[in-house]
Order: C-alpha cells, then sequence, then structure tokens
C-alpha cells in the first residue's frame, strides 16, 4: 500500500507504527538482557539537568519504570550511530553552504508553524495566559513578520512557550507509562510517543488547511526533510561526550524529570 507523501501524518506514520511494533517485540524479551551493551564503556552523552530547565535537587525521587531496557539501549545507540554517520555530517554541509540569516529564517517558519500545536495544547489545558500569547505570537509572526520568516512577536512581548499533546494528556490525568527511546526522535514514554502522532495528526490537518500539503511528491520530502534538518542543526546535544559509563541512565532520569516538571506530576 503506498503512503502518500503529500501527508505529514503518513509520512511519520511509518515510524510511530514501527516503534510500536519494536515495543511489542520487546515485551516478549523483556527479560532478555545485552551483555554486550550492558558492559560497554561506551554510551551517548547527556546534557546537563541545568540546560534542559531541571533542577537537581528534584531528580532524587524520580523513580523511572523501564521495563525494556535492553531494546531501549540498542535503540538509543542506534540513534547515537545514525547522528554520527549521517544526520551531524548532514547538519555540517547545512551550515557551511546555507547562510547564517538563511538559516535563521527557515528555523522562524517552521517555528511560527508549531505555535499553532503550541496554542492548541495550552487551551487543551486550560491555560488562559499561555494560550492568548501563543495565539498573540502567531497572529503577530505570521502578519508582521511575514508568514513567521521573522520573529517579531519575542520583542513585542509574546516568547515562544511550547506545549505539546503529551502534556495535555498528563494534565487530564493519563499516566506516563513505560519509559521508550524511539528510533530517531530518541527519548519518550507511552504518553508522550501517543502525544507526538496527536501533534502530528494536528499539524497535517493545518497544513491540508492552508494547502501546504498539495504539490509534487519531491517538494513534500524536501519540505519535511528540511525541517528534520533544521530541528537537528538547533538542538544543542552530542552524543559521546561524556565521561560517565552510565549516560543512558542519566538521559533517563534528565527526561523524564523534566517530563514530570511540566506536566505537574
Amino acid at each position: 500500500m503506498k503512503i502518500p507523501a503529500s501527508s505529514i501524518l503518513s509520512s511519520l506514520r511509518i515510524v510511530l507504527i514501527l516503534s510500536v511494533y519494536i515495543v511489542m517485540q520487546g515485551c516478549s524479551s523483556a527479560q532478555i538482557q545485552d551483555a554486550t551493551l550492558q558492559n560497554s564503556n561506551e554510551e551517548p552523552a547527556m546534557n546537563t539537568l541545568e540546560s534542559l530547565g531541571v533542577n537537581p535537587d528534584t531528580t532524587y525521587a524520580v523513580d523511572i519504570y523501564d521495563p525494556w531496557e535492553g531494546m531501549n539501549r540498542r535503540i538509543y545507540n542506534f540513534n547515537a550511530q545514525l547522528d554520527d554517520y549521517l544526520l551531524l555530517p548532514v547538519i555540517d554541509g547545512y551550515r557551511s553552504y546555507i547562510p547564517l540569516f538563511l538559516r535563521q529564517g527557515i528555523h522562524n517558519l517552521y517555528s511560527n508553524l508549531t505555535d499553532i500545536n503550541h496554542t492548541l495544547n495550552a487551551a487543551l489545558q486550560l491555560k488562559g495566559k499561555t494560550t492568548v500569547n501563543n495565539s498573540m505570537r502567531f497572529i503577530s509572526n505570521t502578519t508582521i513578520g511575514i508568514v513567521g520568516i521573522f520573529d517579531v512577536a519575542t520583542g513585542m512581548g509574546f516568547p515562544k512557550i511550547q506545549e505539546d499533546f503529551g502534556q495535555v494528556l498528563g494534565y487530564w490525568g493519563v499516566s506516563e507509562g513505560p519509559y521508550l527511546v524511539l528510533p530517531f526522535f530518541g527519548p519518550s514514554n507511552l504518553r508522550d510517543t501517543a502525544g507526538l502522532g496527536a501533534d502530528f495528526l494536528v499539524a497535517d490537518l493545518y497544513l491540508d488547511a492552508f494547502g501546504l500539503n498539495e504539490g509534487s511528491e519531491s517538494w513534500v520530502y524536501v519540505y519535511y526533510g528540511l525541517m528534520g534538518v533544521d530541528k537537528r542543526a538547533t538542538t544543542d546535544f552530542r552524543y559521546y561526550d561524556s565521561l560517565t559509563p552510565f549516560e543512558y541512565d542519566f538521559i533517563r532520569m534528565m527526561y523524564t524529570a523534566q517530563r514530570r516538571i511540566l506536566v505537574g506530576e
């Protein structure tokens, strides 16, 4: 069955379905330990707690349910290799051949589109002030900022406040479920994985409404491919940068602590 390339939901559905399939496979072999990875002294690096906005004093109480740790470690190391051999070389070329002002404009454009999701998710959490802020941000950047190419909203007092559907689910009492590491996307959990799919569904709907999903398949691949390149280029994270042999455990702790703070658990 051919999956339409003109749909962001369809283009990412394969990844999400594969992630769920891998998790289900992991259920049947959760007790099998990967001795090679367990004994390895070379694991992916982590950001500092402060850089992620997590108070280090709160992490001592983090109790993380990770029944598929062996599988998660394999996927985490796969992501590290993918980053090292594919993504970072692409990012280096992107930074070398695309001028800074153009890269900033591309980033602002994609950022402006995501503000639609942030606005809706804030409203679903009954965050009135954040909903107004994100709405005004999108309106300001879309009009004065020329469809978001220029970020004028921040200077006008409307900072970017990210709200995802995983937070919405948490707000309404959905538990986080087991910890997961998704291919390409990285650290997550069952609740946030479902939220990720919902956010892409909403994005697909408004792209259809704006007519941005129309056109040839080639430009659609360029559009979403460039979005991924921009996301990686603006993410300050590098694997294998730490001297600790427990980097998987730290990144798991940081992600879980950060998400619980955002959800207010």
